[in-house]
């Protein structure tokens, strides 16, 4: 740490001047303003002066904020991205208020870490640039636009409120081209095998699969649900009838269309439920209490164990075991609406879809073709 006979007055009047061991220097200030002492403060790392001319010209901006009440040391703008970032998560509230979002913010931090903090985490808001935001918008290209609509959702909103408040000059991520939305290609493209052998190979690797992930895995594969939706469930929403049969009632609180559904479950997965998921005493226990992002590396893991066959430059994630749910048994003759139902899609845009249901009993014979498929 710097002494303080290390920092040298400068022509400029409360105006100082430190050399750094690379032979840089930063520009500080020390001055009084309404009975109020302000010591050391780095115009350089605050505000970008590099001249004690430019910090000299910024006190002069420092001290007409302070008289007019703002203080620019302590608002938005002086808190570093990640500050505002990840406090801005935090308050996000879910549309449905019967509906946890805890996992839809932790996808968010997830995706902040990984793409935003590396390239402007540390800067305050008024120091990104619009080069900063289209960077990191380079860097998500070849990702589905879902990835980049997060960037805006997580950015836009924040900038432009400062902008719109005047504590930075422009919005940075304002207008950014996303480009069009690009469909997964088909499996015949992304396989280099038949969809057929993949689902079964999926399927044949998750029962021998490390012990704390197999049943997540055999049930993404086995009921196709979403792994969202699997995160947030809950011992209270599996259920037995008196036949022995077991089925999941997914309440609206953790289904994506927010729509309560329900789906039988096969024998692999029945097996390794937990002895007391039903007992009421525990009815608020989470199925899967691990992190939500190791969900998702599992399931890499799992294709990876299976020695699925991608060609360059194409992926594999859970949600395209829904894909190959309906695309195979499309194959096999099932009616393709009525799959579709069983992926519990919403539809109901026509008054055919909102009259039309689909009995669990026809929903459930579905399932163990499926299942069929998969053992043999």
């Amino acid at each position: 740490m710097a002494r303080k006979n290390n920092f040298k007055k400068t022509k400029y009047a409360n105006v100082f001047s430190l050399e750094k061991p690379n032979g840089k220097k930063d520009y500080y200030v020390n001055f009084m303003l309404n009975g109020i002492t302000y010591q050391k403060k780095n115009l350089t790392k605050l505000f970008d002066s590099t001249t004690a001319k430019q910090a000299s010209e910024k006190l002069e901006e420092i001290k007409s904020e302070l008289r007019n009440g703002k203080d620019p040391f302590t608002s938005s703008g002086g808190d570093t991205v990640k500050d505002i970032v990840l406090a801005d998560i935090a308050k996000k509230k879910p549309l449905n208020d019967k509906k946890d979002n805890s996992h839809y913010k932790r996808s968010l931090e997830l995706f902040y870490n990984n793409h935003i903090h590396p390239i402007i985490g540390h800067l305050r808001l008024d120091k990104v640039k619009r080069e900063h935001a289209l960077k990191i918008l380079g860097n998500l290209e070849g990702n589905t636009k879902s990835f980049k609509l997060t960037l805006n959702v997580l950015m836009f909103k924040i900038f432009e409120k400062e902008f719109r408040d005047g504590n930075i000059k422009s919005n940075p991520f304002y207008e950014l081209d996303y480009g069009s939305h690009k469909p997964k290609a088909s499996f015949d493209i992304r396989f280099n095998e038949p969809m057929e052998s993949v689902a079964k190979r999926l399927y044949q690797t998750a029962l021998s699969y490390r012990a704390s992930h197999r049943l997540l895995l055999l049930m993404n594969i086995m009921t196709v649900r979403r792994i969202g939706e699997l995160h947030q469930m809950r011992f209270s929403h599996i259920n037995q009838y008196s036949d022995g049969s077991w089925y999941v009632i997914a309440t609206e609180d953790i289904t994506k269309t927010g729509i309560e559904e329900k789906y039988p479950l096969p024998s692999e997965v029945v097996e390794l439920l937990p002895e007391n998921v039903l007992d009421p005493e525990f009815e608020d226990e989470q199925l899967f209490s691990f992190a939500y992002s190791g969900m998702f590396k599992h399931a890499a893991n799992l294709v990876t164990q299976a020695d699925i066959q991608l060609n360059n430059g194409h992926k594999f994630t859970p949600h395209d075991n829904r894909y190959l749910f309906l695309s195979i048994l499309a194959s096999l003759g099932v009616d393709t609406d009525l799959a579709d139902r069983c992926l519990s899609h919403n539809h109901k845009k026509e008054i055919k879809q909102i009259y039309l249901d689909t009995p669990y009993s026809k929903r459930k014979s579905i399932f163990e073709q499926w299942w069929e498929f998969l053992r043999n």
